[in-house]
């Protein structure tokens, strides 16, 4: 429970998660941490950090104040996967280029997005895995300069949240109710196993073609139901249309 003057509801960023992945200097973290409260972000999480996050070892001017409570107060978890259950949304954040990490997502566009969302950072010196990054949603990359494209993690953190608080601020939109990422997932599977039954597994390479069409499904922003009638046409589909 965050500990502020703020209830969760009250939050202009309450419907986003930051979510940390194996963060290694706690300055970062104590920064962090002040910036979810600078900005009424909702609850958030630190994946298996790789740091101490006790009050002796946080940089005290990194995290002050309500800050510091924010910093007693969000949950380490073990994976990407735990931190991630119960969104509609998660934007991975990365500097990194190639095929499997194909940006799908503009800064500006997040707050189109309904629901809740996880704004996922990786880690500052090897960003997300490529499983990771297949737990995303959408990939989104931050402008900066090619000559010298990656930012620090809380520099990063900061210039999401401050966009995001300014355009929340001036817009605020209705949200339905959508299909959240641990509602998804058993609909990534059935879609794996219907690839294969009907043949369409690219060189027996099923996972290739399932990360393109989910993908695609995602950026539909499905809804419960939506899910109930693909898995219902899966169905359909694996038994040759029986």
């Amino acid at each position: 429970m965050i500990k502020s003057d703020l209830s969760t509801e009250q939050r202009k960023l309450a419907r986003y998660r930051v979510v940390l992945v194996e963060p290694k200097h706690p300055g970062n973290v104590g920064s962090v941490a002040r910036l979810l409260e600078n900005f009424d972000v909702g609850p958030s999480f630190w994946v298996n950090p790789r740091c101490p996050l006790g009050w002796d070892t946080v940089d005290h001017v990194m995290a002050t104040g309500g800050s510091a409570e924010r910093l007693k107060q969000t949950p380490q978890v073990p994976d990407l996967r735990s931190a991630i259950n119960g969104v509609h949304h998660v934007v991975g954040f990365t500097a990194r280029k190639g095929r499997a990490r194909k940006i799908s997502l503009k800064l500006e566009d997040i707050t189109a997005l309904d629901g809740t969302i996880g704004l996922v950072f990786g880690r500052e010196d090897t960003c997300l895995t490529a499983d990771e990054a297949d737990l995303c949603t959408h990939l989104c990359r931050l402008d900066t300069s090619d000559h010298f494209p990656a930012l620090n993690l809380s520099h990063s953190v900061a210039v999401v949240l401050s966009y995001l608080y300014r355009a929340e601020t001036q817009s605020r939109h209705g949200h339905h109710t959508l299909a959240t990422v641990d509602q998804l997932l058993p609909l990534w599977g059935h879609l794996r196993e219907t690839l294969i039954a009907v043949g369409l597994d690219r060189g027996n390479n099923p996972e290739h073609m399932q990360i393109r069409l989910q993908k695609i499904l995602s950026r539909a922003q499905l809804s419960r139901q939506d899910v109930a009638l693909l898995r219902g046409f899966l169905n359909k589909a694996g038994r040759g249309g029986q």
